[in-house]
């Protein structure tokens, strides 16, 4: 039986754990200039200001460029990027075999790029990414996924979102991250909410846990518990939670 939003916010110790873009915030053509939903933004704010409870923005985005769009300033919430594998509080380091690999790829998918407008290679710590949003022209596309067909990605993880192709170096995945930091922080309660393919590895992970409560945000297959249509209804969500949270400690703190 899937937990409810009632149910999740009695719960001792709340792990939220969300995606940005296309969770909190909606997609668009800038990267940098994305429509952040304030109801969750409010939420999370709320959230991360109650007794035992732990906010987590769990991003496909690099740190650097996620601090760039979601300024939280004195608020408790604590940020990873690249799927897990920039974790301020865990840092990980990249070999010269490694960046040497990453920068032998990087050289691959800029010859599939050159020419084409719109479509650019993003770099990351321990990822270079295939973005072709801003791409208008249908066939262009097509070339772009054919090209990417037939590079050599031999040591690399590749994953396919929604309008890039992701090649990484680090095995870390939002599903591996999840688990690590359930076994070490030990909650009694879970929330994790996403959209992307990225995202199905946590919710992956989490599919047998009863106290754990998955959120698919729009259509597709999905290993998720449950699922909600849009960014939109994500902020209606997890204002629900962040008011049923408060409501649970101050009876709490009541002896109630």
């Amino acid at each position: 039986m899937t937990l409810s939003i009632e149910e999740l916010a009695q719960t001792r110790t709340l792990l939220v754990v969300s995606d940005f873009d296309g969770t909190i915030a909606g997609f668009s053509k800038d990267a940098y200039q994305v429509p952040i939903n304030q109801k969750s933004l409010k939420a999370i704010k709320d959230l991360s200001q109650q007794a035992n409870t732990d906010v987590v923005i769990l991003s496909g985005r690099h740190l650097e460029g996620l601090n760039k769009v979601l300024d939280l300033g004195k608020y408790r919430v604590t940020k990873v990027g690249s799927h897990g594998s920039e974790d301020s509080s865990r840092p990980l380091s990249i070999s010269p075999a490694d960046q040497e690999r990453l920068e032998r790829i990087h050289a691959d998918l800029e010859q599939i790029v050159d020419g084409i407008d719109g479509a650019f290679v993003e770099v990351k710590p321990f990822h270079r990414v295939l973005h072709f949003i801003r791409v208008s022209d249908p066939a262009k596309v097509t070339q772009i996924l054919e090209a990417a067909k037939h590079i050599d990605s031999t040591g690399l993880k590749v994953t396919e979102g929604k309008n890039i192709i992701e090649y990484s170096i680090s095995k870390t995945t939002k599903g591996t991250w999840l688990r690590e930091y359930i076994q070490r922080t030990q909650p009694t309660g879970v929330i994790f909410i996403g959209d992307d393919t990225t995202d199905e590895h946590g919710f992956e992970v989490l599919v047998d846990a009863p106290t754990a409560l998955t959120v698919k945000v729009g259509a597709g297959d999905t290993a998720a518990k449950t699922r909600v249509d849009s960014v939109d209804d994500v902020g209606l969500l997890l204002e629900k939670l962040a008011y049923e949270r408060m409501q649970y400690n101050e009876k709490k703190s009541l002896g109630v």
